[in-house]
């Protein structure tokens, strides 16, 4: 209450006032939860402007829904997460259990194998009981259908005959509880009792009402009023349609009811109403409700199954020669039962007015030509025999889920005569407009079709839809680009006009491509034919990057007028000039006329001509405006101070309005000015946003330090970071803190500061009195090393120490790192001596801590530091839990005496802080100190980034075997010499590493007799490692046994990566590989693996042959450079050979100038997830090409490949339609590699004859690259690439660079874009 809230806070202004300023100030700080958006009664507004945040624009906003009216939120949310009920695995959970439980198993089964529970797709879930399987994604629904299911051993397939014996059901088991077990069971819906028929009648008439605005809630009471009869109410309401809220209050009587599951409600209201309709007692108005209302779907679905034979009962009620009717009757009829469809047809048939059988004779065409039968005498048939209802509601089941085909179809329709074209596209639009409905903006091809008509079909199409009433539901429009090449097609007014005549529930439109002249003509023709409806409903409009240069003031005030409703308009970078803001004011102001808009966004206009006072006029007119952005406009000082003198003088209080002025330059500007810029901008305040610059900073210090002592600033954020402060005085510094009060963030980052100064202005501010609030100041990029030991203790508390933009991806993800809390030693050049002076002040007596969670001192010389120092540092961080001292110079001697002071001073590095020791030489390091650094360093270990070596691995794995586990998952030796490494410690590593899961020791100079004896260490002691990423790349392992994959099997079963290219490995490795099904070798997990630069020219077929059973979930396979034999590559393509899940394969660098590539591609078109193959290198023959055309020719073969390297091969003399047949079989293919492959010019020719063919034939949609890196082309052929009429077939990027073209050409292509050089 007002009084209340005024004596409570002592607030004397209005609380509701008060109230949104506070919101609208702290809109940053807020989140909105908007719960129940389905519960809004209907003619409520729509919280769709706050959940775009058009109002509270930087509020988060969460919003909660039943589904079925989320759409328009759904396309503007940053996270929508669905909770859809149970799942099918839970379903099967729950019946597989409470089967059991009763000893019913095999009644349990029969009702999965109903389900299809066990089948692997999804789409065949629910099998011929697709109604009732959905309905068990409710818990209730579920155990009633339970009940059905051990009653009848069957489910009915219809919603209707389901809800029947749902409603048996429920009466049944409210029977039982009520203890008249010798009354019948009901078991059919005809034999419910009499007075329990009219109970569910009368509570379907309740809940029908509730329906219409979306209620689902029944108050006792006022069912009582309805029905007369208590009797009555108590066989509604208590059986179990229905169940008993808790009262909200415990002084609230109220007793209110709410069914289980909204399709409760809605099966007994289309109950009710199948009734009333049957009994011919529904009135015309109800019947208009009924087919009207937007929350009645369901409850229609339900009175045309209820009422069987009888639906055309209310069907006929949309036999109305409009297009909406048309869709609904398409859209209802498939609800009516299979056996009844034939006498309902008939029956409508007979009532069907003469002008609506005389447009279903002319839509009959249309839709059989939609629903696109491939045989022609089944397409004739279906033209003599079908009826349109029939053919319309099919065309409705077949496109619901996909009505973008139908879209493609709609655009793709062909004809002589115009006119049928565009009469065929009313009758498709009908089925597409409803199944999108207000997501028909979505596809806009339909839009950018039409935009291409001329104005003559634009006025046939329009007059066609006025003669059905048809017009677009959505309540959006965006036309932004055109996906034409080379321009940006503008729109005609003929155009824009049938838009908005056509569009009966347009809210927000956008168009981009428009000019001033063309919205006149718009608007003209609109108003002076009185259709301002068309307007009427709009609340958001958008010509944002457009030439409006000729746009008239006088339209611009006619819109005004005829949008009330309008809430944002948004003219932002159109070419204004300040002669269409005069012209408004004007008009404004001779007809004294009032805006209620309120944002306006005008920015990145050229308004140097305008006045101030002109838009001090406009804010005069638009009482409601709340935001008015003239960012960027060439505005200048005189246009603010005109601004600012015309609102003082007639009162405007610009404090009332969001006014944003950044991106104009007022250089030149007077401190007094500057003080209201500043009041004007909020409490946030950038420098650089108006183009100030130090003098302008000087200035306002002087008028409010000497002329104007009385002014505080309002800004609670000031950004002053780039200016040279180098001149400024420490007290013209301390002075700014004295005249911002509100003052909780200061950057002065990059201001050529030093520290000599920083420590003048603590001084000054603390003699002041003026309390300085911690992490108010950011001095980022400014030398404070002369700073002295004193100040520096001081500032640290002082500075803003978030610092985002320099944290990694990891620090990012590591929701354990306060990132409000981090400071880097060297963004302000403190040196060593800085942080020595600021230790030794703090050890002389100061108690004050720091706040610092993460602090980095990487890159400074710390070799002085002791361990006496260290331990106050961090005595001094009570909080820190991350050091970072990287390139700092320390020894393993330095951190040995570090962290012997941390034990002596009961400080655990590894439990509470984490230390980074990284490009530090710590070579001289003991066994016991090694241990504690590894232990505080994480999860991952590098060796060599310590400069560690063989010898510390050595004695680090003696002194941890007697020790605790490590917990390390990433052990990096890369490059480390363990040429001396004996297998002992290397298994005793092992050993004490149980969650070790990469292991990179590459290039370590380790044997083969050490890796196989560590193996066999490993097979011997049954140990089992938890390995998945194993690197051993360039050792020499000519040595290994055929035992070693039957080993890993054993050791490390759950391997995902293994790199062994480089090892000098033979085939005698893979030996063991065909007696696989006799030794188990199976690497179930592995998923790459790469053998590259190895001898293979001896690997055999058999060995070939097993990989699938070896390597089952093998998904990159990778044998480059390995001598392969000429007869293994066709059987590495076949599908028995290679694993199922094998998605990428590279065998490029050998030579297979003799390989049969034509087996070779008979057999990869059999590998269903191959994506990537990779030949590049391979000396591929001059008819490789040819064999593989000939093969996806001959078989019509379709490939899923994305990827095809095929570079550093001759492929040149390219035949066109070799290229065609073989890009026909490729239709998923993205990216093309043909770099050196000696092409000439002629082979470009042929390349862009064979895109062209397929991009007509609307083939490799997905297509985007095409490498011809360093061939031999012509620049005229490179040319003839740009030609118009191929702009639209080429890839998206072709990359042309050494050509041999003139430097530095690039071309940009429409969708393409060319790269050379």
């Amino acid at each position: 209450m007002p009084e209340t809230f005024r004596q409570n806070t002592k607030i004397q202004e209005d609380p509701v006032k008060v109230l949104e300023t506070f919101i609208t100030d702290h809109d940053n700080e807020l989140v909105l939860l908007l719960d129940g958006l389905d519960e809004l009664e209907e003619g409520a507004t729509s919280p769709i402007f706050l959940f775009k945040n058009l109002e509270l624009r930087k509020s988060s906003v969460i919003l909660t829904s039943r589904p079925g009216n989320t759409a328009k939120f759904e396309q503007c949310c940053k996270a929508h997460i669905e909770v859809k009920g149970f799942n099918a695995a839970s379903i099967h959970e729950f019946i597989g259990k409470y089967y059991k439980s009763c000893n019913k198993v095999d009644l349990g089964q029969q009702l999965v194998r109903k389900f299809n529970l066990d089948s692997i797709c999804t789409h065949m879930r629910g099998g011929s009981n697709k109604e009732a399987f959905e309905l068990c994604s409710s818990p209730f629904l579920l155990l009633k259908i339970r009940t059905i299911w051990e009653e009848k051993q069957q489910l009915p397939a219809d919603l209707s005959d389901l809800f029947k014996d749902l409603i048996c059901c429920i009466l049944n088991q409210y029977r039982n509880k009520s203890g008249s077990e010798a009354l019948e069971c009901i078991d059919e819906f005809d034999r419910i009792p009499e007075n329990q028929r009219v109970a569910i009648l009368a509570l379907g008439k309740y809940t029908y009402e509730g329906l219409k605005t979306n209620k689902l809630t029944i108050d006792r009471f006022l069912l009582k009023e309805m029905v007369k009869d208590d009797e009555l109410v108590k066989l509604a309401l208590e059986p179990g349609f229905v169940y008993k809220e808790n009262p909200v209050a415990h002084d609230d009587l109220k007793q209110i009811y709410t069914p289980p599951h909204k399709l409760i409600s809605e099966a007994v209201a289309g109950f009710y109403l199948s009734v009333q309709i049957d009994n011919e007692t529904l009135d015309a108005d109800e019947f208009q409700i009924l087919r009207s209302n937007e929350y009645l779907h369901m409850t229609r679905i339900f009175s045309i199954e209820f009422l069987g034979v009888n639906a055309g009962k209310l069907l006929k009620n949309w036999l109305t020669n409009e297009a909406a009717n048309y869709f609904s009757l398409a859209q209802y009829f498939r609800y009516v039962k299979e056996k009844y469809k034939k006498d309902v047809l008939n029956n409508l048939d007979k009532i069907m007015s003469p002008p609506m059988r005389r447009k279903c004779s002319e839509m009959h065409e249309t839709f059989r030509m939609v629903l696109c039968f491939q045989n022609e005498d089944e397409q004739q048939n279906l033209g003599k025999n079908e009826h349109l209802l029939q053919m319309m509601s099919n065309c409705f089941v077949k496109y619901e889920s996909k009505p973008e085909k139908l879209v493609q179809l709609m655009l793709s329709r062909k004809s002589t005569e115009t006119i049928n074209v565009l009469t065929s596209l009313v009758h498709i639009l009908i089925m597409i407009d409803g199944l999108y409905g207000s997501h028909f903006c979505i596809h806009k091809s339909y839009f950018e079709y039409l935009a291409q008509l001329s104005d003559d079909d634009i006025n046939v199409l329009t007059k066609k839809m006025e003669e059905i009433k048809f017009t677009y539901s959505s309540d959006k429009f965006s036309f932004d680009k055109f996906k034409a090449p080379n321009q940006k097609k503008l729109l005609s007014s003929k155009f824009v006009s049938h838009v908005l005549k056509s569009s009966s529930n347009l809210r927000f439109m956008t168009l981009n491509c428009v000019k001033g002249c063309t919205l006149n003509a718009v608007f003209s023709d609109l108003i002076l034919n009185n259709d301002k409806e068309s307007f009427f409903k709009l609340e958001y409009i958008c010509f944002r990057n457009n030439d409006l240069s000729d746009f008239d003031g006088l339209s611009l005030v006619i819109l005004f007028q005829a949008t009330p409703k309008l809430r944002e308009l948004d003219m932002s970078d159109c070419n204004l000039s300040g002669r269409i803001v005069n012209t408004v004011v004007n008009e404004l102001q001779s007809r004294q006329l009032k805006l209620f808009l309120p944002s306006l966004i005008v920015s990145h206009n050229y308004f140097e001509d305008a006045d101030g006072a002109s838009f001090a006029t406009l804010i005069r007119f638009a009482p409601e405006l709340k935001y008015l952005d003239i960012g960027s406009c060439s505005l200048t000082t005189k246009f603010l101070s005109n601004l600012l003198d015309e609102c003082d003088r007639n009162g405007v209080l610009l404090s009332d309005h969001l006014l944003n002025l950044t991106g104009n330059k007022f250089v030149d500007i007077n401190g007094a000015s500057l003080v209201k810029l500043v009041k004007l901008s909020g409490q946030s305040f950038k420098w650089n946003d108006y183009s100030l610059s130090v003098a302008n900073f000087e200035s306002i210090l002087s008028y409010v330090c000497e002329i104007d002592c009385r002014v505080k600033l309002p800004w609670t954020k000031l950004n002053i970071s780039g200016l040279d402060l180098s001149s400024t005085t420490a007290e013209a510094l301390a002075c700014l803190f004295e005249i911002s009060p509100h003052l909780c963030k200061l950057s002065m980052d990059n201001c050529n500061l030093s520290g000599s100064v920083v420590s003048d202005v603590l001084d000054k501010c603390e003699s002041n009195g003026v309390v300085l609030k911690e992490n108010i100041l950011s001095l980022k990029g400014n030398n404070l090393s002369d700073i002295d030991d004193m100040s520096l203790s001081a500032l640290l508390n002082l500075i803003c120490l978030s610092d985002n933009t320099r944290k990694g991806r990891r620090d990012r993800m590591d929701s354990s790192i306060d990132h409000e809390t981090f400071l880097q030693w060297s963004d302000y050049s403190f040196s060593t001596s800085n942080l020595t002076g600021m230790i030794n002040v703090s050890m002389l007596g100061s108690d004050d801590p720091f706040s610092w969670r993460r602090l980095d001192l990487s890159g400074n010389n710390l070799v002085s530091i002791t361990g006496n120092m260290f331990v106050t540092l961090l005595k001094l961080s009570p909080h820190l839990n991350y050091l970072k001292m990287n390139s700092c110079s320390l020894s393993g001697k330095c951190i040995k005496n570090i962290l012997d002071e941390c034990e002596k001073n009961g400080i655990k590095l590894n439990g509470n802080i984490r230390l980074s020791l990284k490009s530090n030489d710590l070579s001289d390091i003991d066994d016991v100190t090694l241990v504690e650094v590894v232990g505080f360093s994480g999860k991952s270990f590098e060796w060599s980034e310590y400069s560690l070596s063989f010898t510390n691995l050595r004695d680090f794995v003696s002194r941890v075997h007697d020790m605790d586990k490590l917990m390390w998952q990433n052990l990096d030796l890369n490059d480390v010499d363990l040429s001396l490494l004996e297998a002992k410690s290397l298994f005793d590593l092992f050993e004490v590493s149980p969650k070790l899961k990469v292991f990179n020791m590459n290039r370590c100079h380790l044997q083969s007799n050490v890796l196989a004896d560590v193996l066999n260490r490993l097979k011997e002691s049954n140990m089992i490692l938890q390995l998945t990423d194993l690197f051993l790349k360039g050792n020499d392992f000519h040595g290994l046994g055929s035992d070693t994959f039957s080993t890993l099997t054993q050791c490390i079963p759950d391997l995902e990566k293994l790199d062994m290219s480089d090892c000098k490995l033979t085939c005698s490795i893979m030996k063991d590989l065909p007696m696989s099904s006799s030794n188990k070798i199976q690497l179930k997990s592995l998923q790459a693996i790469n053998l590259s630069g190895n001898n293979f020219k001896e690997l055999t077929k058999a060995v070939i042959t097993t990989f699938s059973n070896c390597f089952p979930a093998l998904e990159h396979l990778i044998i480059r450079s390995c001598n392969l034999p000429v007869g293994i590559v066709p059987e590495m393509a076949s599908k028995r050979n290679i694993p199922l899940t094998l998605t990428s394969i590279d065998i490029g660098g050998n030579d297979l100038s003799k390989v049969k590539w034509a087996i070779f591609a008979s057999r990869i078109s059999k590998s269903t997830q191959l994506k990537i193959v990779k030949l590049d290198s391979c000396h591929l023959p001059s008819t490789f090409l040819c064999d593989i055309e000939r093969v996806f020719s001959r078989r019509e073969l379709k490939l899923r490949l994305t990827d095809i390297f095929l570079h550093h091969n001759d492929l040149s003399n390219l035949k066109k339609d070799v290229v065609v047949s073989i890009l026909s079989a490729l239709p998923s293919l993205m990216r093309l590699y043909l770099d050196n492959c000696n092409l000439k010019s002629k082979d470009l020719l042929a390349l862009i004859e064979a895109f062209s063919e397929i991009g007509s034939r609307r083939l490799l949609r997905v297509f985007n690259t095409l490498r011809l890196h360093n061939n031999a082309l012509l620049f005229k052929c490179v040319y003839s690439l740009c030609a118009p009429s191929l702009l639209s077939f080429i890839p998206q990027l072709v990359i042309l660079s050494s050509c041999g073209l003139n430097d530095g050409i690039n071309y940009y292509c429409g969708y393409g874009q060319l790269m050379a050089g």
